[in-house]
């Protein structure tokens, strides 16, 4: 049975998040463990079995945006959300002496999970269904704009941007002008973007991330999600998903994507629409 490393009420659906739960406020700390910054390592090196697209504000603070808040971090036994790293580091919340206990008995090393653990662990968080539900929801059919064309270099990266732009389209969120996603390295490690739009341009251009996923935005409140995939070392794959919005706003993120990219004078041809399998 899995156990959960952060119950507090503000972290989500992890384990028993009732109002009864404590406050991260009331854990918030003047200090920290002895061995915080070891506590923080193993926190960070857990394996992510699920994946929250997004941002939330410090709940605390109020001053900065999380993000991938919701995403589960596991390490076999324990499950948290990869925002409690966050909270301990800024804000010493207080964590289970159990769970202590258990990072410091794997002397703060992190042990590999493997994939049929993973998959049973995501069931019983999420129900014994979870597994079909998302099967079901593979076979949906998505709109998905598919756009190939050749590796970005960080002209034609500002490029895009721009064009999103005057489009009415964002890639950083119209308040904070954060950008929501996460690249993924050659070598398979996932990293948060940070920061603004030059995160993303330097995540686009530069060859080392195989997968870039990031949030675009429609005015304050609508996205919808760009994966952007690295066949080869000449050609980058858009795909633009846009099924999740509401009616209206789909159909004007519709339109927006098509004056984007339908012609683009760098492209070998015109972006397409297709049901896309997702999940």
């Amino acid at each position: 049975m899995i156990k959960y490393a952060g119950l507090y009420r503000e972290l989500g659906d992890v384990g028993d998040q009732s109002t009864s739960a404590p406050s991260l406020r009331n854990a918030a700390r003047e200090a920290g463990e002895w061995d915080e910054g070891r506590v923080l390592a193993y926190l960070d090196a857990g394996h992510e079995i699920f994946t929250a697209m997004g941002a939330e504000r410090d709940v605390i603070a109020g001053d900065v945006w999380i993000t991938g808040a919701g995403s589960l971090i596991t390490d076999g036994t324990w499950v948290w959300t990869i925002e409690l790293a966050y909270y301990v580091g800024r804000h010493h919340v207080e964590l289970l002496p159990e769970f202590l206990d258990h990072v410091r008995a794997q002397n703060y090393v992190s042990p590999e999970v493997p994939h049929d653990r993973a998959l049973a662990i995501f069931e019983e968080h999420f129900g014994a269904n979870a597994r079909a539900a998302a099967a079901a929801d593979a076979d949906t059919e998505q709109d998905v704009f598919v756009w190939h064309r050749p590796a970005f270099t960080y002209a034609s990266a500002q490029n895009l941007i721009d064009r999103l732009a005057d489009s009415g389209l964002s890639v950083a969120h119209p308040l904070t002008d954060n950008v929501f996603g996460f690249r993924d390295t050659a070598q398979g490690a996932r990293q948060p973007l940070v920061g603004g739009t030059g995160t993303l341009l330097s995540a686009l251009a530069e060859g080392g991330y195989r997968t870039v996923e990031f949030q675009c935005w429609m005015g304050y409140d609508v996205s919808f999600s760009v994966t952007v995939r690295r066949p080869d070392d000449a050609t980058q794959e858009l795909a633009f998903r846009i099924a999740d919005d509401p009616g209206p706003d789909r159909e004007e993120a519709l339109a927006a994507l098509r004056r984007t990219l339908d012609p683009d004078p760098e492209n070998s041809g015109p972006a397409r629409s297709r049901g896309s399998r997702h999940g």
